[in-house]
């Protein structure tokens, strides 16, 4: 850990950090701020609560203009992320009177309007429910000369690469880039040779900390059910979450919990965006004990304290993995994660271990529930 004192920023800066009980820098932020400062094209790759929200933040903010419009845009790939994200920006930009604007689909218009009323400074965003208000000239970005994707691995899977292409294109051309991502999946890739000139390329931290005990237990189907039960019967816990593959699964597993006398619910793109982050916000409040999710949760969301990750199935793609296991093990607290592995699902596994240099031990079923 360092000391934000060292990294250049004005004094105004400094303060509202202190204000805010920030003292020591994290890694992300030691590396990021200063290439940032120094206006470097960054792309970067750090797990998920490694600060890199602050990172890029504080690189730019000393710029910012109070007297003019959008200078900076955040480009995140859900609408629970753009409300984070923004919410975590605001916190520090409102005590500086920077005015932050938060623009995501699944929310009336009108919202969006009382939002653009107002003279942002620094706009959070998601791709599609930026460009229609850039396309209805309600907001204007040409003059934008910072542009973060944010969780762009993520942003590319959801089918935003040629929007993100496109906002490009409509900012300065002299714009400065940060791109973050989980991990270079191949659309990252292609999207950062050709899009991204003479950038600085950094890999921050390990994808899955040592701090996190990951287990394997090989199982039919059918037998998937009772072991999570005779799991989360013995041992003490404040916060699971259960991955699997479909939205309907999702929520049969919930119903099979709930039944069996757990708060437990579901989570997946099916639900509206207040059902979603009601239930969001019960599981953060210790309210619901299980959280049953496809990966629209795995990514991005900030959820203190997760102690079981259970992939119920092996996820579809192999960066899921490092993605649904970065909920639990967060700020160095330990972690633990058991995947369930059916035949069918070996091979699959055994090619994530393989890409991720992972030790993932085998335990049997009474070790599962001792």
């Amino acid at each position: 850990m360092g000391n934000f004192n060292k990294l250049g920023l004005k004094k105004e800066i400094l303060e509202v950090l202190s204000r805010l009980k920030f003292t020591n820098t994290l890694e992300v932020q030691d590396q990021i701020v200063p290439l940032v400062m120094k206006r470097k094209n960054v792309v970067f790759t750090s797990r998920t609560g490694s600060g890199k929200t602050l990172a890029y933040l504080l690189g730019y903010l000393g710029k910012i203009n109070k007297k003019r419009n959008a200078q900076m845009i955040v480009l995140v790939p859900t609408r629970e992320l753009c409300i984070q994200v923004g919410k975590e920006i605001k916190t520090f930009c409102d005590i500086l009177g920077i005015n932050v604007g938060m623009l995501y689909g699944g929310r009336e218009i009108k919202g969006d309007y009382r939002t653009l009323n107002k003279k942002n400074q620094i706009i959070v965003a998601t791709p599609g429910r930026l460009i229609l208000h850039v396309n209805d000239k309600k907001i204007k970005v040409g003059e934008v000369k910072y542009l973060v994707y944010d969780e762009s691995d993520q942003m590319f899977d959801h089918g935003f690469y040629d929007d993100c292409l496109y906002l490009k294109e409509r900012i300065s051309n002299d714009a400065q880039i940060v791109l973050s991502s989980a991990t270079i999946t191949k659309k990252v890739d292609n999207f950062i040779k050709e899009e991204i000139v003479d950038y600085e390329l950094l890999q921050i931290g390990s994808l899955i900390p040592e701090n996190i005990l990951q287990e394997k237990l090989y199982c039919e189907k059918i037998e998937k059910n009772e072991i999570l039960l005779n799991l989360f019967s013995k041992r003490k816990f404040k916060r699971a979450m259960v991955f699997c593959n479909t939205k309907q699964k999702s929520y049969n597993i919930a119903q099979f919990f709930q039944k069996n006398k757990f708060n437990a619910k579901s989570l997946s793109g099916d639900l509206e965006h207040k059902e979603r982050q009601n239930h969001l916000n019960l599981f953060k409040a210790g309210k619901i004990k299980i959280l049953v999710a496809t990966d629209v949760a795995s990514r991005g969301l900030h959820i203190e304290t997760v102690d079981i990750i259970i992939n119920y199935d092996v996820p579809t793609k192999e960066e899921f993995y490092v993605h649904r296991i970065g909920r639990t093990g967060r700020v160095d607290k330990k972690g633990y994660s058991l995947t369930l592995v059916c035949p069918e699902d070996v091979k699959r596994l055994s090619d994530i271990e393989l890409k991720y240099d992972l030790i993932i031990e085998e335990i049997n079923k009474k070790s599962a529930s001792n």
